[in-house]
């Protein structure tokens, strides 16, 4: 079956269907907010240090890294009486809001690890079909307003996510508890995704074409086994010629977190190298690159902005090995700054929000790669902002806000440039590979910038803590690159058409 027939088969959607379509979204940021704002809050107390709760994090790349393909291949290459993706949303939203109501109730570090490692697992079992409705069952001219819904989803989740604990805090003069908002993160998830799961069916059965070829749903397994190799033969050859940073003492805790370090960031290239490679063209490289560089500068944010906000504004001392009266006393004013943090996520998602189908809209005026570009080096310039000149918690908000523009663009224009692109039949698997493009780098944060921050202490008026900033630094400088070579994209069809029209128009009065 031709790729016109196809086309031909699939109805354009409407704005309902796309509203609904979108819901799933708004479920899976609940989740995601749930992590990046409270994990830390969960692990310190338990005795996380800054290097630490970056390996706890390696959660999300870990099992991107390996779920996402293969879910995506399997979704590629079944059916069932509920359509191909449909079953997979259901299993990861109830599954992923068990272990979100556990998380707080972790009575060790090892423990919350554990529920971190299985709510990712079920989100990432969720999200990559999640995104597959689009090609599945959407035309390819509505591609970019598709993903421009879900990018509004993704936004109003994370706003009413991260904005519900301060606004009732303001408002009713209640202050939600850590359990409550995971248990209020549960709910939304399962419930959301049910939703698109109900009003989305999926009519758009596959046929099979001797013109496509299916990937196999084991190739990731394959890639990491062989990048596990690859990282372990490195270190191997390092400890025993060159040495290794510290003295080798397996019984040393330290030395034992540096050695899963450098092996989980050294595996993470040759799994890039081998999933680029096998859905390779030089448009694709260069859209994978600049997600990579993307993503490099939002983990930074995601990860570590919490802990700048409680301890580099708030001047919170670093509660890692304080004693239970220390952390005791020092809690309402981490409640306060966790507060405002969210609030700072909300206000950087309610621009998301609203500025995410508006940019969809501008893709076909000014083409995808020179908005993608501007609204990410909004962003890069927003992170340098919050580092260098933020000193207050209004201006911590007003930076992160600004960029929201870029992170509305990063869930909407590089997928449409993929889909654009990706070969006809692997639109799972291919989604699930591109997925590595964001667990690649959340690997090289969580790792490299946890080791810089947790060399760098500084010393405050109630104490010591580290130069939390630092992770906005890198993220800025990273987001700045991503947006560079974003410019470095072919022209995109919408312009060479206007081109071309244009040219069309002024032919008659040169004649």
């Amino acid at each position: 079956m031709s790729e016109a027939t196809s086309e031909r088969k699939l109805p354009r959607f409407t704005v309902i269907q796309l509203l609904n379509l979108c819901l799933g979204a708004v479920g899976l940021q609940f989740a995601w907010s749930m992590q990046i704002q409270l994990t830390g809050r969960v692990t310190e107390p338990l005795g996380a240090t800054p290097l630490i709760l970056g390996l706890i994090w390696l959660a999300g790349p870990i099992t991107g890294i390996i779920v996402q393909p293969i879910v995506g291949a399997i979704s590629d290459n079944i059916w069932t009486k509920f359509g191909r993706r449909r079953p997979f949303l259901v299993v990861g939203a109830i599954l992923g809001s068990l272990a979100l109501i556990g998380m707080p109730y972790s009575p060790t570090l090892l423990f919350a690890a554990c529920m971190l490692w299985i709510i990712d697992i079920c989100v990432n079992v969720s999200q990559g079909p999640h995104r597959a409705l689009i090609p599945d069952n959407v035309p390819k001219g509505q591609h970019a307003l598709a993903n421009s819904f879900i990018s509004f989803g993704f936004g109003l989740g994370a706003v009413i996510a991260f904005g519900f604990p301060f606004f009732i805090k303001e408002i009713l003069d209640v202050q939600v508890g850590i359990k409550e908002q995971f248990a209020v993160g549960a709910f939304a998830l399962t419930a959301a995704m049910l939703w698109t799961v109900f009003t989305t069916p999926e009519n758009n059965k596959p046929e099979p074409s001797a013109e496509e070829k299916k990937d196999s749903p084991f190739e990731s397994i394959k890639m990491f086994l062989i990048s596990c190799l690859i990282s372990g033969v490195i270190l191997t050859i390092t400890i025993t010629t060159a040495g290794f940073p510290g003295q080798f003492d397996m019984a040393n805790k330290e030395f034992v977190l540096d050695l899963l370090a450098w092996f989980v960031l050294l595996l993470s290239f040759p799994m890039l190298g081998m999933a680029l490679k096998s859905f390779y063209t030089p448009e694709i490289g260069k859209i994978c690159t600049m997600h990579y560089f993307t993503w490099l500068g939002i983990m930074c944010l995601f990860i570590y902005f919490n802990n700048y906000v409680v301890h580099n504004i708030y001047m919170v001392p670093d509660l890692s090995t304080a004693s239970q009266a220390m952390k005791d006393s020092y809690e309402p004013t981490v409640l306060q700054a966790t507060n405002m943090s969210g609030l700072a996520f909300a206000m950087f998602n309610l621009t998301c929000v609203l500025v995410s189908i508006p940019l969809g809209v501008l893709c076909s005026k000014f083409g995808k790669k020179n908005v993608h570009s501007f609204a990410i080096a909004c962003m890069g310039l927003a992170f340098l902002g919050t580092a260098f000149f933020a000193k207050s918690p209004l201006t911590v908000v007003i930076f992160i806000a600004i960029a929201g523009v870029g992170w509305a663009s990063t869930l909407t224009i590089p997928f449409a440039l993929l889909m654009d692109n990706m070969r006809k039949g692997t639109e799972g698997s291919s989604l699930g590979k591109f997925n590595l493009f964001v667990a690649g780098p959340q690997i090289l944060s969580s790792i490299a910038v946890g080791y810089l921050i947790n060399k760098s202490p500084m010393e405050i008026e109630t104490g010591s803590t580290h130069h939390w900033e630092y992770a906005l630094i890198v993220g800025g400088a990273t987001v700045l690159l991503a947006a560079l070579i974003a410019l470095t994209l072919k022209k995109d069809v919408v312009l060479e058409q206007k081109e071309t029209r244009q040219e069309e128009e002024k032919a008659p009065a040169s004649v």
